[in-house]
């Protein structure tokens, strides 16, 4: 077997790999994303309205039971979490993020 060919199927192996382990996670996503009345890009938006800064990362938290956006952001020096309702729009939590 030629090195393209062991390549292609251990590229393959962990994609069959990756995806079996996430189909479960990505059906609870898909739900969660149906619930919510603001997009991403929203909430990115009012992240960074409220709190003032740049956003950096976002995403829709799966740790919760109603769609909830996390938005890190970093202002003065600074490392935030924000968390946005993903129905109303209304900031849940700020958190400083103090790891280093």
């Amino acid at each position: 077997m030629n090195a393209i060919n062991k390549t292609y199927v251990w590229v393959t192996a962990a994609a069959i790999l990756l995806l079996s382990g996430t189909a479960i996670a990505d059906r609870d996503d898909i739900r969660q994303l149906a619930e919510t009345k603001i997009s991403l890009i929203e909430a990115i938006e009012i992240a960074q309205a409220h709190q003032g800064g740049i956003a950096y990362e976002a995403k829709l938290d799966d740790d919760s039971f109603t769609p909830e956006y996390e938005v890190e952001l970093v202002f003065e020096d600074r490392f935030y979490e924000v968390t946005v309702d993903g129905v109303s729009g209304e900031v849940r939590k700020v958190k400083e993020d103090n790891d280093d």
